[in-house]
């Protein structure tokens, strides 16, 4: 039997056997089966179900790892650290992500053999459901198109229009993967 998604301003139906809802009150417990109906309801479950909400709660649970590891040494064997289960990822709004994605390209560029294979995912920050993510080995594509930036000569001052440069980052993927 295949999965149907509820159009989300059909929120009354009751003809469901498994509901996903982030919100109890979408929940309608006068109509609901419990002999043959199921209701996932996590409340703030975005923290988990979008990779830039996970990315930043997997990090904020990294600095909180480390400033244990600082108060008790003896812990920080017994550690899991992010970098050991989740891909290297990083939030092109942030200026410090942007820089760490550089560098990531340019090792790759000279060669670096822990860079050398790594295919990125990118995944564009207005888009959901897997719209709109590709997949690329290509660091110049990713420094020019994502990173808007290039080796070579510049425009000649007054022929870039500081707005749409502007827009033009703004609207670069939410992150990057290798």
């Amino acid at each position: 039997k295949g999965w149907e998604r509820i159009p989300f301003d059909e929120k009354q139906r009751n003809d469901y056997t498994l509901r996903w809802t982030e919100v109890r009150s979408d929940i309608d417990y006068v109509r609901f089966s419990d002999k043959t109906q199921m209701v996932n309801h996590i409340p703030n479950a975005q923290v988990i179900t979008s990779k830039l909400q996970l990315i930043k709660t997997l990090r904020d649970r990294q600095r909180i790892l480390r400033r244990e590891a600082k108060n008790n040494p003896a812990a920080a064997d017994s550690q899991l650290l992010m970098e050991s289960y989740f891909p290297e990822s990083y939030t092109l709004s942030l200026g410090s992500d942007k820089i760490a994605l550089l560098d990531a390209c340019q090792a790759a560029q000279r060669g670096d053999p822990k860079e050398k294979d790594a295919a990125w995912i990118i995944k564009p920050a207005s888009s959901n459901c897997g719209r709109g993510i590709t997949v690329s080995r290509d660091y110049a594509m990713i420094t020019r198109d994502y990173l808007c930036w290039q080796k070579g000569p510049k425009k000649p001052a007054g022929h870039e229009d500081a707005k749409d440069s502007a827009q033009e980052t703004q609207q670069g993927p939410a992150g990057a993967g290798g």
